[in-house]
């Protein structure tokens, strides 16, 4: 081999050991940038892990949020003891305060319905007793009529029944012979009296009555 070959051939393998170890380099700084992402990746997890475990919700989509975070972190599948621990906690803590919030909502829910419920009724109330009282002080047999009409379309039927409680001690309560609401309503016309104080009633799905209570006046 002469001088020339000698020396293109030592310069080659220069040249290959430089790019060996420029490529070993940059493996190793890409090792190492992975390393560091993972850690901080591991550190958000577990500190936002920690915060879902200690917090009290104020509301659904609040929760939410946090569940969708928690799902992200689920996905990293992190090998690291101490973040899947936090979380089955976080699993746990989501899952309680899901069912407190829910059954907050719902028992909300239900209060402002019963609300609107007896507001209703107290008005249904009030026109059953505006027409009863006008039904007993109308004049008139035609105008009385009308109104016996008019009231009659608040019941289900003509022949729903009306009771009179006459006596009330505790749970002992008695009551005038049961009539109906046709009955009562002719009845007010015909004798010309106040009417008896409405105590309470019962409706069907149709907001219609099929129960009336009064109490002797």
């Amino acid at each position: 081999m002469n001088k020339t070959s000698i020396f293109t051939a030592l310069f080659m393998a220069m040249i290959m050991a430089v790019s060996f170890t420029g490529c070993k380099s940059q493996k190793k700084l890409a090792a190492e940038q992975a390393a560091k992402e993972l850690l901080a990746k591991t550190q958000k997890a577990q500190q936002d892990l920690e915060a879902m475990v200690g917090k009290d919700y104020a509301s659904l989509d609040e929760l939410a949020t946090d569940e969708a975070r928690l799902n992200e972190i689920k996905s990293y599948n992190l090998e690291d003891a101490t973040v899947n621990d936090l979380i089955s906690k976080a699993d746990s803590h989501l899952a309680s305060q899901r069912a407190t919030l829910e059954a907050k909502l719902a028992a909300e829910q239900k209060a402002k319905e019963e609300a609107e419920k007896a507001k209703a009724q107290e008005a249904q109330k009030r026109d059953i007793y505006y027409l009863m009282d006008n039904i007993q002080g109308s004049g008139d047999t035609q105008s009385a009529n009308l109104m016996i009409t008019e009231a009659l379309a608040l019941f289900a039927s003509p022949d729903v029944p009306v009771l009179i409680e006459i006596y009330n001690d505790g749970d002992i309560v008695d009551y005038d012979k049961p009539t109906t609401a046709s009955k009562y309503l002719n009845k007010l016309k015909d004798v010309q009296r106040n009417p008896d104080k409405i105590k309470e009633f019962k409706t069907d799905a149709n907001g219609k009555i099929t129960e009336l209570i009064l109490t002797k006046k």
